[in-house]
């Protein structure tokens, strides 16, 4: 394939597979660099490809096939924060006793801020649930999920970080767990 016949597939469909992708995973920046990988498989397979193939078909599938590799990835990651998290509350410092109680009141102010919908949510997937046991309980779709697991963890971050002027990442978790485990 030369340059010029890619640059008209890449031109035509980019979008499309873009479009798809995103809705997919819920994600710009992940869904340019998951759509790259794609046109570039492709270009490299094009030789090998029968000349019958839909090229716009082939391209969906692929990315289809990139996206659920993507999002098994990330249930992955996940489940090993979570249980790194889980750790994190058998093994407590002192650096966080002197101000537990005022981190979390401030997490219990943010967890309110939060919609009903987005609280369920969390709580379930700090129990151990899967996405797709989420989804099945709640009865709403897999991007929902992680569109509404993002969008909180977010929101309490934002929060977090104003009124204590340092990055809680870690700290954050750590709270968050303890107040579900309170609940």
């Amino acid at each position: 394939m030369s340059e010029r016949e890619f640059e008209n597939i890449f031109k035509c469909y980019y979008s499309d597979i873009y479009n798809f992708a995103y809705h997919y995973i819920m994600d710009s920046d992940e869904a340019q660099d998951l759509v790259q990988d794609v046109f570039i498989n492709f270009f490299e397979k094009y030789k090998t490809l029968p000349e019958e193939t839909n090229t716009k078909h082939y391209l969906l599938a692929m990315t289809k096939n990139r996206c659920i590799s993507f999002l098994r990835h990330k249930n992955v990651i996940d489940r090993n924060n979570l249980k790194y998290f889980e750790s994190l509350i058998f093994s407590t410092t002192s650096e966080y006793d002197t101000t537990y109680d005022d981190l979390l009141i401030r997490l219990n102010l943010s967890m309110e801020n939060l919609s009903d919908l987005q609280k369920q949510i969390i709580k379930m997937k700090l129990e151990g649930k899967e996405y797709s046991e989420i989804s099945d309980e709640l009865n709403v779709t897999y991007s929902q999920i992680h569109k509404n697991i993002k969008k909180a963890y977010t929101k309490i971050r934002s929060d977090m970080d104003k009124t204590l002027h340092v990055p809680t990442d870690l700290l954050f978790f750590y709270l968050l767990i303890d107040f579900y485990m309170m609940q």
